[in-house]
């Protein structure tokens, strides 16, 4: 009787938490946070020199990526592994009482490859130009779905505001890292699946090999459901990153590399320095639990799980919106090693899961999707403060939850089937004409 009383008055307070999202309350709201925390961010980083006035290396985990630029540009490729020739580069090329270094370098030779241009200049100046271009593909990848979004077409300016503010990128930002190009990867990919391009889509998941644990759910995913035209598409643009990493770096140091790629996947916690950034199921695991065994264990178990799940979204014939939503968030709880940068991919399903709550605002699901939805807009935050005062990541709880009622929906849609590319045809043909119908 008690938990019934408790779930009636929960379902009441979330109806009523969910009228207040109107577009011209999200509006004022995006635009003040907008404001608020880029002049934050700018006043925190336009302090002279490398660090910044809350006392952190101006763009952290950037530095990695400048010293292996900086290491390949001087032919010294049998050194992206060693974490002393990391720290010397670093205090040569950056600063000479730098103690920043990477003590596990885990991208591969390619990557060292791809940041040559960037270590022909200063770090400041590299750091300035890798952000504007990490902000121009952000900003692509949000307009690339929201074209797809039907319900949220005349809502543009608004998309572009909280996009804009987003704590999401703003994390990117003050990390440094390289989140961005992994979102417009998920975003190219979900659009040529809607596009009938499945072997463009497959290519573009293929290019997450730079960072192999976010590529797993989707591999496994489009294995299972026999798609093997993406299949195809994601193994060319694998083998193509393998083989520029062979011819850059021979066989000896693409050695070293799978080497501490195998160390990381059984170790994650080698590259945690703070637990609480961690935005996976392990990660919430080792917030409660923190007894290795146990931990793992409990990370075998949940990726089963989320591959289960996968599968079995994907072989049903729920928008193509739906089912990509799902696999994102899906693999952002199975990944071994989630920080608060690579939340950034949450941006995709926020998009696409609110197209459909706008979409279905009758449906029984709608008002809580609506504000979990707000909650995970603000992810990083339950890490750098929830998390660390009481031990539990509720960013992992509610992708859970927004995960279990997008399953529901998704199996509740016709029968279970494997996805057909004319079925993709006609929900963009279905989609198109709502646009036409609107202008």
């Amino acid at each position: 009787m008690f938990l019934f009383a408790f779930f009636a008055v929960f379902a009441v307070l979330v109806r009523r938490l969910a009228s207040l999202l109107t577009a011209r309350r999200l509006m004022l709201w995006g635009g003040a946070l907008l404001l608020l925390s880029w002049f934050i961010h700018v006043y925190t980083m336009a302090a002279p020199g490398l660090v910044d006035r809350a006392g952190r290396v101006k763009g952290s985990d950037y530095v990695q990526f400048y010293v292996m630029g900086s290491l390949a540009r001087d032919g010294r490729i049998d050194a992206l592994y060693d974490p002393q020739a990391h720290l010397a580069e670093g205090r040569r090329r950056i600063d000479s009482s730098l103690g920043l270094y990477a003590e596990h370098p885990n991208y591969g030779p390619q990557v060292a490859l791809a940041f040559v241009p960037f270590a022909t200049l200063p770090y400041l100046r590299s750091l300035v130009l890798f952000l504007a271009l990490s902000a121009l593909a952000y900003a692509l990848s949000v307009w690339m779905v929201w074209r797809e979004c039907g319900a949220l077409a005349k809502h543009g300016v608004l998309v572009s505001i909280l996009a804009a503010a987003s704590p999401l990128f703003l994390t990117v930002v003050r990390y440094g890292q390289a989140s961005a190009f992994g979102l417009l990867a998920v975003s190219a990919a979900f659009v040529a699946l809607r596009r009938q391009r499945p072997l463009f889509a497959g290519f573009a998941i293929g290019c997450l090999a730079y960072k192999p644990q976010l590529g797993i759910v989707f591999g496994v995913v489009f294995l299972a459901t026999r798609q093997w035209r993406v299949v195809g598409g994601a193994l060319l643009a694998v083998f193509g990153q393998a083989a520029i990493a062979w011819f850059v770096a021979g066989p000896v140091t693409l050695g070293r590399y799978i080497g501490e790629l195998w160390l990381l996947a059984r170790h994650p916690n080698l590259v945690e320095l703070f637990p609480s950034e961690i935005h996976s199921w392990r990660g919430f695991v080792q917030l409660l639990v923190p007894y290795d065994p146990f931990v793992s264990a409990c990370a075998i178990v949940g990726l089963l799980v989320v591959l289960v799940a996968g599968t079995r979204v994907w072989a049903t014939s729920a928008p193509v919106g739906v089912r990509w939503g799902a696999i994102v968030v899906l693999t952002i709880l199975a990944s071994p090693h989630l920080v608060a940068y690579d939340l950034l991919l949450l941006t995709l399903p926020l998009l696409l899961f609110a197209d459909w709550a706008v979409q279905h605002r009758d449906h029984a699901a709608s008002a809580s999707v609506r504000v979990l939805l707000v909650l995970l807009y603000f992810a990083p935050f339950s890490g750098m403060i929830v998390a660390r005062l009481t031990g539990i990541q509720v960013s992992v709880i509610a992708m859970a939850i927004l995960t279990w009622q997008m399953y529901q929906v998704s199996i509740a849609s016709r029968a279970m089937v494997a996805p057909r590319w004319e079925d993709v045809s006609s929900q963009n043909s279905a989609t198109r004409g709502w646009r036409s119908s609107a202008a």
